[in-house]
């Protein structure tokens, strides 16, 4: 009798396990290389430069959430990355940035900038969470070929004073 309940609370524990594993994960907000969430929806983004522009550029959670509940009903909450930089500038030139929009979309984009769920932006980008640059990219600035260390023109050992590379006959 206890080898059967044995047995049976094993396979129930096995089909658990699995169930547990291939149950579909729900919708995971992205986060930058620090695991700050980042804005990631028209609302979002917009809310974060509101927030920002009247934190003075420091953030604030409680400002950008308020912001949230206002707006919830008016604004796009569906994820949708190509929105956020765009309601992001909207945000500051309304709240009273004397650039345009286009001039802060290519601030955002030169300097890799990403607005934050709770209003402030972020730089911080690695291998794992990268920059989503083809998003927000305008044509203008510097082009980058993603190496870590700089763009490269060619092989740089050849012709250097400091490695000498042996001639064979």
């Amino acid at each position: 009798m206890s080898r059967k309940l044995l047995t049976f609370a094993g396979v129930v524990t096995v089909a658990l396990g699995l169930a547990y594993v291939a149950w579909p994960v729900g919708h995971i907000p992205p986060y930058d290389a620090n695991l700050v969430r980042l804005a990631e929806s028209e609302l979002q983004g917009y809310c974060s430069g509101e927030a920002f522009w009247k934190s003075a550029g420091e953030g604030s959670a409680s400002l950008a959430g308020q912001c949230r509940k206002r707006l919830a009903g008016r604004r796009s909450n569906a994820p949708s990355l190509m929105a956020v930089p765009g309601a992001f500038c909207a945000a500051i030139v309304k709240g009273g940035w004397t650039g345009t929009r286009a001039d802060c979309l290519g601030i955002m984009s030169d300097n890799q900038y990403w607005p934050t769920y709770d209003g402030s932006i972020s730089n911080q980008w690695n291998r794992a969470r990268p920059y989503p640059q083809p998003l927000i990219s305008t044509g203008a600035g510097p082009q980058s070929n993603g190496a870590r260390t700089g763009n490269r023109n060619g092989n740089e050992r050849q012709n250097n004073p400091t490695h000498e590379v042996p001639i064979y006959p």
